[in-house]
């Protein structure tokens, strides 16, 4: 392992690669699978009436040099100047403490603390550049910024590590066990690879407006609990995507199940979900199971195929929107093992994922679950303007127990996904583990396995608000009238989408996979149809302020839709959208 290249009991660090399961293993996999998929869920689970005034957006200003918040950046030492071109593009706001890195994760602690205290208040991030470690020679590694090893508190079998890496002590600084400032790492390995990881981020705050900017990505494995199981763990996180993510955004979906029609030609699975990807997007969120390099397996015909491996990682090229990735699973953003993690493999493509939140050892269900519904609090309902604070937020708000957290934290307004679906969440992981097991203890787990690997200034792109009237029903062959007020002259886009939790007639998924020309042809249909459920589009150009227009029903339309309106400027862009019932003609 990087961290432990001097240490004699330093055993982990092998990679984990997929072995034949015994049954205790598959009850414990079962349980990460199952309650996993609740994970997306609670990151998708904002609400269809999610307050519009959330969209609006607010430009960043110069700051007084006097009332700029400080920036602490490790990195190590030879290492500044590759920092210059980011330094400059982030003076505007922020002013910089630099700190060189050591080998001892104790003593570069005591130096960040020190810088921290320096400051003169609690700085607004830490920066860690460089890798945890470099092997120089054979089995012979040189230290660059270790993350901290700490001992595990929950163990859930053999899968489970003895110790698990973080980057979040580094920012406690109060020892409460949980940071007290957003922290980001940039994994470099040279000083010329932090130097373009950087440029990114300046390349990523550049980028304009277009269709790419509400798109949602979401790659899934499966339980391998049977048939009837996996669809109806299918059909419940379908359910919470047409819930939780705004009715505006775009999604596509793969799942790595041959009986599930969001799977296309399983031999062509990985080039078909990152052809998607590369149409660029805000998030892309995978969740299954996980190793330190590689993704899950999935089964087709008699034999098992990667979703995702390190040769893969070169196909990402995502020149509009390149995602935020979120790693569900285990082991994914080990990026102290002694091979490159998943997620530095996707960090080190050009136009990979922008940055990626993962997991260094084995995640939990419920914690992930509680981790990963207050980013969406964060995202969709608070609109926290940077992706270091998104993650800061939601892990101080899942190590808050429930009954301090209305004294201890600032409550926000609105629509609450963690607490929506906090019961069913909790009662779904008390039947699923020992009576004595610490739910707790869990969720605190996952604010020290769950670490940012990118920068933790970089700005999140919001929409500004698009008011919208559209009728409540409509029918099909005949016409609606729109109106709406938008601040933005540009490019206007209206869509008439199936709503989210539908599935098109045509989709039909298969009853079981028996590998012929037949099946492939019909569950490509089925993936084609099931991600894209727009019916009917038009553009044109409008002014700011008011418009008006007739948007035609297709004929044969039935049911619940949804119809959304974009307007592309040149640098801002807004959105609406509202459901609408149709019927046809009587």
């Amino acid at each position: 392992m990087k961290n432990r290249m001097n240490s004699p009991s330093g055993s982990w660090g092998r990679v984990w690669h997929k072995q034949p399961i015994f049954l205790g293993q598959q009850i414990l996999l079962g349980r990460l699978s199952l309650l996993g998929m609740q994970a997306v869920a609670c990151f998708v689970a904002a609400s269809w009436d999610l307050d519009r005034e959330l969209y609006g957006q607010q430009p960043a200003s110069a700051s007084p040099a006097s009332s700029k918040p400080a920036v602490i950046l490790v990195r190590p030492d030879q290492w500044s100047e590759s920092l210059d071109e980011w330094k400059a593009y982030r003076s505007r706001q922020y002013r910089f403490i630099e700190v060189d890195s050591v080998p001892s994760a104790q003593e570069l602690r005591k130096r960040i603390a020190s810088a921290a205290s320096d400051a003169g208040s609690i700085p607004a991030a830490l920066v860690l550049c460089g890798d945890a470690a470099l092997e120089v020679s054979p089995n012979r590694w040189r230290a660059l910024t270790p993350g901290m090893l700490i001992d595990t508190q929950i163990r859930l079998g053999e899968m489970t590590t003895q110790e698990l890496c973080t980057d979040s002590l580094y920012g406690d600084f109060n020892d409460d066990g949980c940071p007290d400032l957003a922290i980001g790492r940039l994994p470099a390995k040279t000083p010329e690879e932090l130097a373009r990881m950087l440029r990114r981020s300046i390349e990523y705050e550049a980028i304009g407006p277009g269709p790419w900017n509400d798109m949602v990505h979401v790659t899934a494995g499966v339980g391998g609990f049977g048939f009837l199981a996996d669809a109806a763990i299918e059909t419940v996180t379908r359910r919470f995507l047409t819930e939780g993510i705004p009715a505006h955004f775009h999604m596509n979906v793969t799942v790595a199940s041959c009986t599930s029609t969001y799977c296309p030609n399983p031999w062509k699975l990985r080039d078909a979900y990152i052809d998607r990807i590369n149409q660029g997007g805000l998030f892309w969120v995978y969740i299954g199971h996980g190793q330190v390099n590689e993704l899950d397996h999935y089964s087709v015909a008699d034999q098992w195929l990667p979703i995702g491996q390190p040769v893969d990682a070169s196909k990402f090229r995502c020149p509009t929107r390149p995602p935020i990735a979120l790693m569900l699973a285990c082991f994914t953003g080990a990026y102290d093992a002694r091979v490159d993690c998943f997620s530095e493999h996707l960090l080190a493509q050009p136009q990979g994922p922008i940055a990626v939140i993962g997991g260094s050892r084995v995640t939990m269900p419920y914690g992930l679950s509680q981790f990963a519904s207050e980013l969406i609090n964060g995202c969709f309902r608070d609109r926290v303007p940077t992706l270091g604070e998104l993650v800061f937020e939601a892990k101080r708000r899942v190590w808050i127990d429930d009954e301090e957290s209305a004294v201890s934290m600032k409550q926000a307004e609105g629509f609450d996904v963690r607490k929506r679906y906090r019961k069913i969440v909790t009662d779904m992981a008390q039947a699923l583990n020992p009576s004595d097991h610490d739910l707790t203890l869990e969720r605190r787990e996952h604010v020290r396995l769950m670490n940012l690997l990118g920068d933790p200034l970089l700005k999140i792109p919001y929409p500004a608000s698009l008011d919208l009237e559209v009728p409540s029903k409509g029918t099909s062959g005949e016409s609606v009238a729109i109106q709406g007020h938008s601040g933005i002259a540009g490019r206007l886009v209206v869509e008439l989408a199936m709503a989210r939790d539908r599935v098109p007639e045509n989709a039909v998924a298969l009853r079981s996979y028996r590998g012929t020309q037949e099946d492939h042809q019909q569950m490509d249909l089925n993936y084609q149809a099931s991600n894209q459920l727009v019916v009917h589009r038009l553009e044109r150009s409008i002014e700011s302020g008011g418009f008006e227009i007739d948007f035609p029903i297709p004929e044969n339309c039935a049911g619940r839709y949804v119809l959304s309106a974009y307007v592309y400027g040149d640098r801002d862009w807004s959105v609406g959208a509202e459901k609408i019932a149709i019927r046809k003609p009587q």
